[in-house]
């Protein structure tokens, strides 16, 4: 029996895990102080000011972007990172503003360097330089005056050229569906959706590119969702949970029957995976109930209310990773059942973006 199919355990009181985000910026951007840092952790706005922000979190990885709200570029300094964060462990993460506001911020463990310093004390000194030169010339032409007739005119020295803006750039894209090259990490694949049950994300649904570390494949999941590492009782097996953060329910040891979770397995197949492996594979995921069976590779189980009244879906799905491995991937997810679109969504993105 897998103990993902659980519920995903509450910490007790006195073990709730924080990150606290500490805002700053230098006083070449002083001019940053008439505004407030925007904060968002795993896609849900967080109110911040300048200064340190206390973020309660449940265990397990964490998305962090800070960037400063601003007129020309409307965005200074976006910066992001990944906070891992342990059972009552309050993580401390510093943020700097940059000086140049084209250039992206700088986020991590304190202390964080401030980006454009350089070039922003070089922006104050070349003005003053061509001041003062500007200022010697002049004294030295008035006192070469001679007998009221002002001296010939010397050929210009070449003056510096005006600072330009620099190339528009960011550190730290926002997380969106849209798939980016050159990241390292799995991003969306543009193939057609593929469903089991009920519908799949369209355009304009509000979701975030979840990139798990250990699963070959980013998938979606709706805005303010974040996944946390699970345990399964499994050789060779990984396992993640999927909790909607910003769920009222989610915290004081709610009801489980009142919580939309995704609860992912992944573990190797062997190089044949043929046929009897996978019905093996298929009955320790469903625990020996009655599956669907899709293709060869996929089945599932949909359940309209079960014994807690929750609306679930359940999947197993084979599939090949870019390197030429074989996996499986086990999904259970569960919502009330006027929320049933939430779970099938989730399960259906899994199961196209896996392949």
């Amino acid at each position: 029996m897998y103990d993902i199919h659980q519920p995903w355990a509450v910490p007790p009181a006195g073990q709730i895990s924080a990150i606290a985000v500490t805002a700053r910026y230098s006083w070449l951007a002083f001019v940053l102080a008439l505004f407030r840092p925007s904060l968002t952790v795993n896609g849900q706005p967080v109110p911040a000011a300048w200064g340190r922000t206390v973020v309660p979190v449940p265990p397990g990885q964490h998305h962090v972007q800070v960037y400063v709200p601003y007129l020309l570029p409307p965005r200074v300094g976006p910066a992001e990172t990944v906070v891992p964060v342990h059972p009552g462990q309050v993580v401390e993460v510093e943020y700097r503003a940059p000086v140049i506001a084209w250039i992206g911020g700088a986020i991590g463990p304190a202390p964080q360097p401030v980006r454009g310093l350089a070039a922003g004390i070089a922006l104050l000194v070349v003005p003053l330089v061509a001041l003062l030169c500007i200022g010697g010339g002049v004294a030295a032409l008035v006192l070469s005056q001679d007998d009221g007739t002002p001296a010939a005119r010397q050929p210009a020295d070449t003056q510096p050229p005006p600072p330009t803006a620099g190339t528009p750039r960011t550190s730290s894209p926002t997380p969106d569906p849209t798939p980016e090259s050159g990241t390292g990490e799995p991003t969306l694949r543009q193939v057609p959706a593929r469903t089991v049950a009920g519908p799949s994300y369209a355009p304009g649904d509000k979701t975030y590119t979840m990139t798990l570390d250990g699963l070959p494949f980013a998938f979606r999941t709706p805005t303010g969702w974040g996944c946390l590492g699970a345990t399964v009782d499994v050789p060779d097996a990984k396992a993640w949970v999927c909790i909607d953060e910003g769920n009222p329910f989610e915290a004081g040891g709610a009801p489980a029957d009142r919580t939309k979770r995704a609860q992912i397995m992944l573990r190797p197949c062997p190089a044949s995976c043929g046929p009897a492996e996978r019905a093996t594979r298929d009955q320790e995921w469903f625990e020996g109930a009655k599956a669907t069976a899709v293709d060869e590779r996929t089945s599932f189980i949909e359940t309209a209310k079960d014994d807690k009244g929750r609306y679930s879906l359940d999947l197993s799905h084979f599939f090949t990773g870019g390197d030429g491995d074989r996996w499986q991937v086990g999904v259970w997810a569960y919502s009330d059942p006027e929320d049933r679109a939430v779970p099938q969504k989730i399960v259906n993105d899994l199961l196209t973006q896996a392949g």
